[in-house]
């Protein structure tokens, strides 16, 4: 067992490394804390869909990352909800785009959850029976989410802003590809992104060392072999949108305005790379965020609502910017926002804006680690990235005003796509 400790946030991180690839990254803390938080997550979600594994070059459909978090709960004696239930354990999953997770929180019965959260994923139990009433399932969820005009409104979108990558899909896939899943097709998606080697598990909260370090030992002896891991494979995408201007007619009480911005990946090292997120997500708080003086003068010049919002998305060989707004004035939000994106945000960002934005960003960073559902999430989504939790609090401190500023040329006219839903 490794032991790191970081004086300037009084954490320290037992890091336990099994024969077998997996890595077990404990974070514990002592009274007042009852509570323990665990974490299962491996480097596999939605846009996932085609890898070469063992020199074979594989297809899954779209949403099949999904469509596995789901029915993986599924075992020989019944669901395993049902166990978690009665072991008084809140257990939960989720899958993102690059990521799916299996976690559960408990203040007593810890290792008897964590044993059978174990049993779970190693026990795939897909059956032509059981992976047939889950596309029903799932269709029902999708067809919910559909009713959802926002849902429909940002799923065109990235249809708009991508013409081959994966992400123009949503994570739960259509109503026709998860019809293409089979037991097949899980058992091999279990076999390829499953094994322990391409596992973290993320341990935070009250803990017993001993105890846990016993059952890994004990676990890898019973899971001896490490496996290779898969290569993903992402389709060329060209750098500019499939389509620049698009208009969609949804029933809705209020004008809808999306516009997107088809950022271009750069191959950057890990640390780099979050870096460059960061300084794009400050950038556009400095100059749209809730406490700029532009979302201000939107607000008193009537042009949005509190609706208003900034989203941006970082995946592999697909990132974008989406923003959203409900509006009564339409031609004239489009045109102050394009040229505020375009042009005249530069100077919105200044280095007065950016320190006060700063010494909030990172309060608020530094904040969420109080959290040991965060701190576990957050844990493990830098790990999987290829840096640490720690290190990107550093990253946080020493950015500068410069990098920021200079992210504003990253968004380009002509990587712009707008989407406009007029009221019925």
């Amino acid at each position: 067992m490794i032991k790191r400790i970081d004086e300037r946030f009084h954490e320290t991180v037992y890091i336990i490394r099994l024969k077998n690839g997996m890595q077990v990254h404990i974070l514990p803390k002592e009274d007042p804390y009852y509570t323990t938080y665990v974490e299962l997550s491996v480097p596999y979600g939605g846009i996932d869909v085609s890898y070469r594994d063992q020199g074979h070059i594989k297809h899954t459909p779209f949403g099949a990352a999904h469509f596995f978090e789901h029915k993986i709960f599924a075992m020989p004696d019944g669901d395993a909800f049902g166990k978690f239930s009665t072991l008084g354990v809140d257990a939960n999953a989720m899958t993102s785009y690059h990521q799916t997770s299996y976690l559960f929180t408990a203040t007593e019965n810890v290792m008897e959850a964590l044993e059978h959260l174990f049993k779970m994923i190693d026990t795939p139990y897909f059956t032509p029976e059981n992976v047939e009433n889950e596309k029903n399932i799932i269709a029902e969820e999708l067809k919910m989410y559909l009713d959802d005009p926002n849902v429909v409104l940002q799923n065109r979108l990235m249809e708009n802003l991508y013409h081959h990558h994966p992400i123009r899909y949503d994570i739960g896939g259509t109503l026709e590809s998860i019809m293409e899943v089979t037991p097949e097709i899980l058992l091999d998606m279990h076999q390829t992104f499953y094994h322990p080697k391409n596992r973290l598990v993320t341990i935070a909260g009250k803990v017993d060392l001993k105890v846990i370090k016993q059952f890994f030992r004990n676990y890898d002896l019973s899971h001896p072999v490490a496996a290779s891991k898969p290569k993903i494979i992402y389709p060329i995408e060209p750098k500019k949108p499939q389509k620049r201007l698009d208009q969609i007619d949804l029933s809705t009480n209020i004008d809808k305005l999306l516009i997107g911005i088809k950022l271009i990946p750069k191959r950057m090292k890990p640390i780099d790379q979050i870096k460059r997120e960061m300084a794009i997500a400050m950038m556009l708080n400095i100059m749209l965020g809730s406490s700029s003086p532009a979302y201000e003068k939107l607000l008193e010049e009537q042009l949005i609502n509190s609706s208003f919002s900034i989203q941006t998305t970082f995946e592999n060989k697909a990132e974008s910017i989406m923003i959203y707004a409900e509006t009564k004035k339409l031609k004239r939000l489009k045109h102050v926002l394009v040229q505020l994106l375009i042009k005249d945000g530069y100077d919105m960002i200044t280095q007065e804006a950016f320190d006060r934005y700063k010494k909030v960003y990172l309060g608020q960073f530094v904040f969420a680690l109080n959290n040991l559902e965060n701190k576990a999430y957050l844990y493990g989504k830098y790990y999987h990235m290829g840096s640490s939790l720690f290190e990107v609090v550093d990253l946080l401190s020493d950015m500068t005003f410069e990098e920021v500023r200079a992210s504003f040329n990253e968004m380009k006219k002509t990587q712009m796509s707008i989407l406009i839903n007029q009221k019925a």
